[in-house]
């Protein structure tokens, strides 16, 4: 269908179609998870450094309050020095309770408790002092534009929130020019509104309820080779949920823990890149983050409707299987574009954008009133609840961004030259340390009943409505998908331009 014909659909939305917020939702028959995960690692090298990776338990979650504890034994000035594989301090999170599956009560009874418990702590979590992600949308639109652009006719994904929590991290554990760089990038006045923000983001995005999950986790990662100052560790773990580990780098038994750590934090998808990750005995100190994600679609598409098709990519034609499926989420026209969103269960949803014919995903980018949509702004589209024929293909598409230049382009260079970078607020022994890799590795799948993503950075320094009308929308040539929390925060950003890569 032309978009002018959708146009014509587009009329008055129903407000009088609500639903009702405090009834336990529907049981949905299809039990599904849809996996997302990413995962951010800041690695800064050292002349002389060594290199340390662990791995992570979450045996012991606890209630939101409580962080990560630094041993009082700990001297400040010599903290971490001539450890031997210890975990110095382990993260704690929040003890949410599950989501209240309604098979497991009998005749209902006890369900209503246990689901006004369960939405209890969920809002309790969500409620954040208001502008807690100011600045991520400046963050956000400057990124996406820095690393989505020029894919050519090649796939890439990115995940903005990997990014924020390694640049975040970064930015506590240096000082002065160096801190101001990544300060500005983040689009933070400073240090103190960066944690405060840090940790409303983290504990208002927060869901671990056996339904669904998005967790953010952070590490960081000490040499038993060098002292570090136990004060900034403190900062890491009160503010930004960090474990705290020290050990010796160089040895085979650290790698294997580096990749069993990573596999586990993004669901073992990106397993062949992790494999290739090698750590250079001059390392001297790691920031690792990660996103775990998972949610089931509200409406899996039916198996029995995909059939194979030509998908236009840039450089040919090429064939690939299409689902086929009736939705009911309705469509959003923006003056060169159509988007659609898939809802995830209680646990935000995936956006799919076509432009229109002879625009590209690249060039959508550059249109501000695009960037706003795409933060949750609607002032730019006309939304319309209809009954949506919808075809799009499946796919299993991965990328690697060397991110250097991107961040350089930003405004970031002092981190990456050993003259000018301070790191002074993690260890005294830190001249000439500089970061020298930034590269983040993503991989993302969707089919009939969902869609699974995982990604890692890795930076190395020396329901309630009837449709009124039937449209369709068909994603047969080159596209933007997001992947959105519950609280509208993007997790993943990515261009297909071949699904069959």
């Amino acid at each position: 269908m032309k978009k002018e014909d959708l146009y014509e659909l587009m009329g008055d939305i129903d407000e009088n179609a609500v639903a009702d917020a405090e009834k336990p939702p529907a049981r949905s028959r299809h039990r599904w998870i849809n996996h997302a995960a990413a995962a951010a690692v800041f690695i800064a090298a050292f002349a002389g450094g060594v290199f340390f990776m662990a791995h992570f338990d979450r045996s012991n979650d606890k209630k939101y309050d409580d962080v990560a504890t630094i041993p009082e034994t700990a001297d400040n000035a010599g903290f971490g020095y001539g450890i031997q594989n210890a975990v110095l301090a382990a993260a704690q999170y929040p003890e949410m309770p599950e989501y209240p599956d309604e098979t497991k009560y009998p005749y209902g009874k006890g369900h209503e408790e246990a689901y006004s418990e369960w939405a209890s702590f969920k809002r309790e979590l969500r409620e954040q002092p208001p502008g807690y992600k100011d600045g991520y949308d400046t963050f956000f639109t400057s990124s996406v534009r820095t690393f989505l652009n020029g894919t050519g006719s090649g796939n890439m994904i990115y995940s903005p929130v990997s990014l924020y929590m390694a640049l975040g991290m970064s930015a506590e554990i240096t000082d002065g020019n160096t801190r101001q760089q990544i300060l500005d990038v983040l689009a933070q006045d400073d240090i103190d509104t960066l944690r405060q923000h840090f940790k409303s983001i983290w504990l208002a995005n927060y869901n671990n309820d056996g339904m669904g999950s998005l967790v953010l986790a952070d590490s960081l990662w000490l040499s038993n080779h060098y002292s570090y100052n136990k004060n900034t560790a403190d900062l890491l773990a009160d503010n930004y949920y960090s474990s705290v580990y020290s050990g010796d780098p160089g040895t085979e038994e650290y790698n294997s823990l580096m990749h069993d750590w990573l596999n586990k934090q993004t669901d073992g998808l990106l397993s062949d890149h992790v494999s290739g990750i090698e750590m250079p005995p001059d390392m001297f100190v790691m920031l690792a983050s990660t996103v775990n994600y998972s949610g089931k679609w509200g409406q899996q598409f039916n198996y029995n409707n995909t059939a194979p098709g030509t998908f236009h990519s840039p450089d040919a034609d090429v064939q690939c299987d299409f689902m086929h499926d009736t939705k009911y989420d309705g469509l959003e026209c923006g003056e060169n574009f159509i988007s659609i969103d898939l809802g995830l269960a209680g646990n935000g949803k995936m956006r799919l954008i076509l432009p229109d014919e002879g625009i590209t995903p690249e060039e959508l980018l550059g249109d501000d009133s695009v960037m706003k949509f795409m933060l949750g702004n609607t002032n730019y589209v006309t939304t319309k609840d209809v009954e949506v024929k919808l075809t799009v293909p499946k796919f299993d598409v991965s990328s690697s961004i060397d991110m250097i230049d991107g961040l350089q382009e930003l405004g970031i260079t002092d981190l990456f030259s050993s003259e000018s970078s301070d790191f002074s607020p993690l260890s005294d022994s830190a001249a000439g340390v500089s970061v020298s890799k930034v590269e983040q590795d993503t991989r993302v799948t969707i089919d009939e009943e969902g869609c699974r993503a995982s990604a890692f950075t890795v930076m190395v320094a020396m329901g309630g409505w009837l449709p009124d009308e039937t449209a369709e929308l068909t994603i047969d040539r080159p596209f933007i998908f997001e992947i959105i929390s519950e609280t509208g925060l993007p997790v993943f950003v990515g261009i297909v331009n071949d699904p069959t890569r």
